[in-house]
């Protein structure tokens, strides 16, 4: 009698962890975090619009839509040093990853983002921003269960509503600031 009883216990067990990890598996929330060399450029009437290489990550959070679709919220930030002059990038922005192959793990990426650029010197500070399209791809590796390692090419630019500001006084209107970033991201889903 304690055979059957046991078997009944232990199918009851194992059927309520397959379908705890099916959920999990379905429920299509993800996070990912990326580390790569990043481009930053302010253009404006007053601007010098060169292109410096510095050191950017970003993370992001969301959940899946469909086989096809997620969606999600990104964070990006990048910082430089040279001369003695401190530039640092931030970009928050909402975006979607497609899959336009469900066989092949390449994606197209698109959104919105706020971007906003800081320059310093330790005595005068000059600030920039701008609201606009973000667009990139990618093609993901699967390197576990849960994980997956994607090469990108992510790019953002803030062209709406763009000013640059000299120590908080308006200093430049129609100012576009942009975000270029290459390297690899790890996602878990």
């Amino acid at each position: 009698m304690r055979t059957p009883a046991f078997i009944l216990v232990a199918l009851a067990v194992a059927a309520s962890g397959q379908l705890r990890a099916q959920r999990r598996e379905n429920s299509g929330f993800w996070y990912s975090v990326g580390f790569a060399p990043g481009w930053a450029r302010v253009t404006c009437a007053i601007c010098a619009g060169n292109r410096p290489t510095g050191v950017s990550a970003f993370i992001g959070l969301g959940g899946r839509t469909s086989r096809a679709l997620r969606i999600g919220g990104e964070f990006a930030a990048w910082r430089e040093g040279q001369s003695g002059v401190t530039q640092t990038l931030m970009s928050i922005g909402a975006t979607a990853y497609w899959y336009p192959n469900l066989r092949r793990r390449l994606y197209l990426r698109g959104g919105a983002a706020l971007v906003m650029h800081r320059a310093s010197d330790g005595t005068d500070v000059v600030t920039s921003s701008g609201i606009g399209p973000q667009l990139g791809l990618g093609y993901e590796y699967r390197v576990g269960r849960s994980w997956l390692l994607a090469p990108f090419i992510h790019y953002s630019v803030g062209v709406f509503g763009g000013d640059v500001k000299f120590n908080g006084g308006q200093a430049a209107n129609s100012a576009t600031v942009s975000f270029l970033q290459m390297g690899a991201s790890l996602t878990r889903r």
